[in-house]
């Protein structure tokens, strides 16, 4: 049952658009996603162009991100997220025409990336703003429910629906449509000024003040394990899903399906996200570092089984057993590993993080989430052309499984005393350990 604030909160006009927008940009974005892994496969059968494909979206989110972030803190939030959504509608209407061809591809890709580095920082700038105070925990499940759910929406469901029945241009003339709508809807948005705004008659900012800025923001990341522990997380799991994202049509090819079918694989994982989330209500009790430390094993665990079953596919069919049932039920486990990773991560992020500096430890969220992604694909995709994608999964699953156990030993309070954040004060006296 929904807290008493939840009513309100879906009567906010301002609210209702930022989620419309969230939304409408979200779903469009994985499917584009799927259109474009499929497209490029389909045409090149190389696991190294997907990956290349990936890299010209990610690369820009590593390397601006965080400067993005800074300018975010000064800039008015509405043109903050019209600015970016226009330039991604036309991005993708010219991505619609482009067909195979992958030079042209790769370029509007890239061309689509370098306009969505500022609406990280923004909405997640703009949503404290938007809600009042009392608001915001329901505000921040409700965006974490459509995030995850954007995936099963749009890379599990309308993706490979509208891909299967016209084409992947078609799905990218249908995203254009979404960008289009998002657009729209920030113009009603108010005006947001910056919350760092220079008081009338102060002196003017010096050039290397956006750097001090910037170097603030991530001496506050490194400062505040209360920080830093769930971007990590967040990272570790972003990394298995990117490399799930690239290997994936091989992964379906491994155990006989084709590259359009894989479907078969991603819509139990999209499912898998869905229920993950609404289970996390049920588990309200437990700290989001450990739900989210739990989640991480899991999700890394349950990659490398995936992997052990396409491997083990030739002595599954001799015993009469099909590898697809099996493959769709730990889908389905993990994606709802996933979801309770990322969701428990960025909540305990959000109750962490000082108003003031919202805009720039979004965007270095954003950098790491994104090189965290990037990394393991750039390397998993040739490699899987060498070696074989479910070997590669198998190494990732193990790694990330790994990295949960280190966050929980390296990570956990100290025995007798204050985390090694304590010097810098929460914004919330009572968040969660």
């Amino acid at each position: 049952m929904a807290p008493p604030s939840a009513r309100p909160l879906l009567h906010n006009p301002i609210f209702a658009r930022l989620w419309f927008i969230q939304a409408a940009t979200q779903v469009g974005g994985n499917m584009a996603l799927f259109a474009m892994t499929i497209l490029v496969f389909d045409s090149t059968r190389s696991n190294s162009a997907v990956s290349i494909l990936f890299a010209t979206y990610v690369l820009p989110q590593i390397l601006l991100s965080p400067f993005a972030g800074v300018v975010v803190d000064r800039l008015d939030l509405r043109w903050a997220l019209f600015g970016p959504n226009l330039a991604r509608a036309v991005l993708m209407a010219c991505l619609a025409l482009a067909g195979p061809n992958l030079a042209a591809l790769l370029v509007l890709n890239l061309g689509v990336s370098l306009t969505s580095v500022a609406l990280t920082p923004a909405e997640g700038s703009m949503i404290p703003r938007a809600v009042p105070r009392d608001q915001l925990p329901m505000a921040m499940g409700i965006f974490n429910l459509t995030l995850q759910g954007s995936f099963a929406l749009g890379f599990a469901f309308f993706g490979p629906l509208l891909v299967t029945i016209s084409g992947p241009p078609s799905v990218l003339a249908v995203v254009a449509g979404l960008y289009v709508a998002a657009t729209i809807a920030c113009i009603g948005l108010p005006t947001e000024p910056s919350a760092n705004r220079r008081p009338e008659g102060s002196p003017a900012r010096g050039p290397a003040e956006p750097l001090a800025e910037l170097s603030e923001g991530i001496r506050t990341v490194r400062g505040d394990r209360e920080i830093s522990r769930p971007i990590i997380q967040q990272a570790a799991g972003a990394s298995v899903a990117g490399v799930l994202g690239v290997l994936g049509p091989a992964l379906a090819s491994s155990v006989g399906l084709q590259p359009e079918h894989l479907v078969v694989i991603v819509l139990p994982l999209g499912i898998g996200v869905l229920l993950g989330v609404l289970g996390l209500r049920r588990f309200s009790r437990v700290a989001h570092r450990r739900a989210a430390e739990a989640g991480l094993l899991a999700f890394g665990g349950l990659t490398a089984v995936l992997a052990v079953i396409a491997l083990a596919r030739t002595t599954l069919e001799a015993a009469a057993i099909s590898p697809i049932p099996l493959l769709i039920a730990i889908a389905l486990m993990s994606g709802a590993a996933y979801a309770v990773t990322s969701v428990s991560a960025q909540t305990a992020l959000l109750e962490s993080i000082p108003p003031e500096f919202r805009g720039r430890v979004f965007g270095v969220l954003a950098s790491v989430v994104s090189a965290a992604s990037l990394c393991p694909t750039l390397i998993a995709g040739p490699l899987a052309d060498r070696i074989s994608a479910p070997v590669v999964l198998l190494v990732v699953g193990a790694a990330v499984a790994g990295v949960a156990t280190w966050s929980a030993r390296s990570f956990g309070p100290r025995p007798g005393g204050p985390s090694a954040g304590a010097s810098m004060p929460a914004p919330n006296a009572d968040r969660r350990r």
